[in-house]
């Protein structure tokens, strides 16, 4: 890169630093394309964060072929399948417990065993609730567990399960009607956690709107903290590799 030149190829040039260095060969590159205006350079990796903290402009190549080319953003804008959400739902507050706890156990009893499960979920209002205290289950194993560990369920854990499910429910139910059904998946549970994607039908899934839609509703869902993001451009060119024909086709765990 001495002297000047007009032009500048690179490969995968932070290949195998350690991060403080690869952020000082960053910021030379930075240096010398974006804010010197020096020269111009064109860049190959693998790495999506080395290209969105570099690159003006981006394009992925599948066989050969070019598939696509325009801004990091507008990449992900056009690409990209729908918008992130996470969030992370209130745990019930003493006084929320306490009056659950006189309304379903009003024999004074502390603890909900197997034969009691449906007729306690059945006294919160949700007696479906009962289905859902599976080992399979992404927040209802924990019950499950203590169910078969102690032959019981604490009276407290139940409740607050039972809150927690129900704002889910509401939340999910809440995003289908506002997207569409078919538009809203559920990607992670744990716990208070929860990741969902949301789409539209014509794949135009505003940020604005979507923040608006939950702020509307944020104390009513007894939503503590969320977040809202585009598809990671990490994820588009994964999207794009997997159709890389090759013997087998598309990779192997790729549903298109």
């Amino acid at each position: 890169m001495i002297g000047n030149p007009a032009i500048i190829f690179l490969d995968e040039p932070s290949t195998g630093m350690d991060p403080v260095s690869r952020r000082f060969m960053w910021d030379v590159i930075a240096d010398i394309s974006t804010r010197g205006k020096e020269s111009t350079i064109v860049l190959t990796t693998h790495s999506m964060e080395e290209c969105e903290a570099l690159c003006s402009r981006v394009g992925i190549m599948v066989g050969g072929r070019l598939r696509c080319y325009g801004s990091v953003q507008h990449i992900k804008s056009r690409f990209g399948d729908g918008l992130v959400f996470d969030v992370k739902l209130d745990m019930p507050t003493a006084d929320e417990l306490e009056y659950l706890l006189q309304h379903i156990f009003d024999n004074g009893s502390e603890f909900v065993t197997p034969e009691e499960l449906e007729v306690k979920c059945r006294a919160f209002g949700n007696a479906q609730l009962a289905d859902r205290v599976t080992a399979s289950h992404p927040t209802g194993y924990s019950l499950a567990g203590a169910m078969e560990r102690d032959g019981f369920i604490r009276a407290e854990a139940f409740c607050s399960w039972c809150v927690e499910e129900t704002c889910f429910d509401s939340l999910n139910d809440y995003l289908v009607r506002a997207f569409g059904k078919g538009q809203v998946q559920v990607m992670e549970r744990q716990n208070d956690f929860a990741r969902f994607k949301v789409r539209s039908r014509n794949n135009e899934v505003k940020l604005s709107k979507m923040f608006a839609l939950v702020e509307d509703v944020k104390t009513k869902m007894h939503i503590r903290e969320y977040s809202v993001s585009q598809t990671t451009l990490e994820q588009i060119f994964n999207s794009f590799a997997s159709q890389q024909e090759e013997e087998q086709g598309v990779a192997r765990g790729v549903f298109q």
